[in-house]
């Protein structure tokens, strides 16, 4: 999971796992089952790229996270191709009052994430479709 600093990233993870969703700031990458949780920082601090680029390397999906409440991009044009693998866009915060999830996912397609998934940790909202994503082999040609 990739995202800038609070775009819901570990809380879509606690909603996906069927646990409570309590905001948690997280510090470092975290290991969790299937999942890496990568911090904020390491996106928005470019010089900490290379840390998202090595905790990437067992993955066989990468999860570009914007919320749909932003107003702004934190991935460049392209930012996908940097990950020899699977990546696919995922669109946070949908259940939001001021949310834009049509302006989210076209960051994410300016990225190059080419499948969506719009979701909500609160709502639980696009969890089983995220989940079937997940679960298939051909994620891997995305």
């Amino acid at each position: 999971m990739v995202g800038k600093t609070g775009s819901g990233k570990t809380s879509l993870l606690q909603s996906f796992q069927g646990r409570e969703v309590v905001y948690r700031k997280t510090q470092a990458i975290t290991f969790d089952g299937m999942f890496v949780d990568s911090p904020g920082e390491f996106l928005e601090n470019r010089r900490l790229l290379p840390a998202l680029l090595t905790s990437s390397t067992n993955c066989q999906i990468v999860a570009l996270v914007q919320d749909a409440t932003g107003k702004t991009s934190p991935f460049s044009p392209g930012f996908a191709a940097m990950f020899n693998k699977g990546v696919i866009g995922i669109v946070t915060k949908i259940d939001e009052k001021l949310s834009n999830p049509e302006r989210a996912e076209e960051f994410l397609r300016q990225a190059g994430a080419k499948e969506i998934y719009k979701t909500s940790a609160v709502e639980k909202t696009g969890l089983d479709s995220l989940k079937l994503a997940f679960s298939r082999e051909e994620l891997n040609d995305v």
